[in-house]
């Protein structure tokens, strides 16, 4: 198993979950301003072993956190939201949508689904 930071990205923010394989271990909101990045990038050089960041490509609202990513040589995987939509929908996840429980499936989902950095 390998170290996943899923984050659902709105306009200015995302919504962060840290899982170890299928558990939990923080979760919670970061803003998309030098302090919220330099707050992500100090738990991610903490962490024992590199993760991979997922997130699906929203546009300009995701362009932050792939630079983010590629200015930190971070492990990213850009998903597109039709593929997204569909490997979340294997689950439960639509009928009661909210940024947090998108950010825990996407997470989850990147355990099971071959997906691209």
């Amino acid at each position: 198993m390998e170290l996943v930071i899923a984050l659902d990205i709105s306009m200015g923010k995302s919504y962060k979950v840290l899982y170890d394989g299928q558990t939990c271990l923080s979760e919670g909101e970061i803003l998309h301003n030098k302090d919220g990045f330099q707050t992500l990038l100090d738990e991610v050089r903490n962490l024992s072993e590199e993760p991979i960041f997922v997130f699906e490509s929203t546009g300009i609202y995701s362009n932050p956190v792939e630079t983010f990513c590629r200015e930190n040589q971070l492990r990213y995987c850009l998903l597109n939201p039709l593929v997204a939509k569909k490997q979340l929908e294997q689950g439960t996840l639509r009928s009661w949508k909210t940024d947090k429980h998108d950010a825990h499936k996407l997470a989850q989902a990147h355990q099971k689904n071959d997906r691209p950095e």
